[in-house]
């Protein structure tokens, strides 16, 4: 019986579907030295597709305005990444980015 019962329940639901998505064109993260992240609303999005030419820091906010510190929020390294969006149970969620340095760099963003 034992080899019959491939998956259980809750491994047979740890599935990813087909979403929509959205391109999010021409954008240049901020550079270090200018104070606040940029900010892109990603509420009705699960998942961001991520093309930094540069390192960036990220972080996810409830509000449209965040600024960055070096000591607490993650660091994304240049090239290809893909996030999961933290549920906002509701609410509005911003992801929040800003260059490692003081050189802004090219930032391709899909969310889907």
């Amino acid at each position: 019986m034992a080899d019959l019962q491939k998956f259980r329940a809750h491994e047979s639901l740890n599935t990813d579907t087909a979403a929509d998505w959205s391109v999010t064109s021409g954008v240049t993260d901020a550079a270090s030295s200018s104070g606040s992240a940029l900010s892109v609303d990603v509420s009705e999005y699960t998942t961001l597709g991520l093309y930094a030419a540069g390192e960036i820091y990220i972080r996810f906010t409830k509000t449209s305005t965040a600024t960055i510190t070096q000591a607490d929020d993650l660091k994304l390294a240049a090239g290809l990444s893909f996030i999961k969006i933290p549920s906002a149970l509701g609410n509005t969620i911003y992801f929040n980015y800003q260059s490692t340095t003081t050189t802004a760099h090219d930032l391709r963003i899909v969310k889907m």
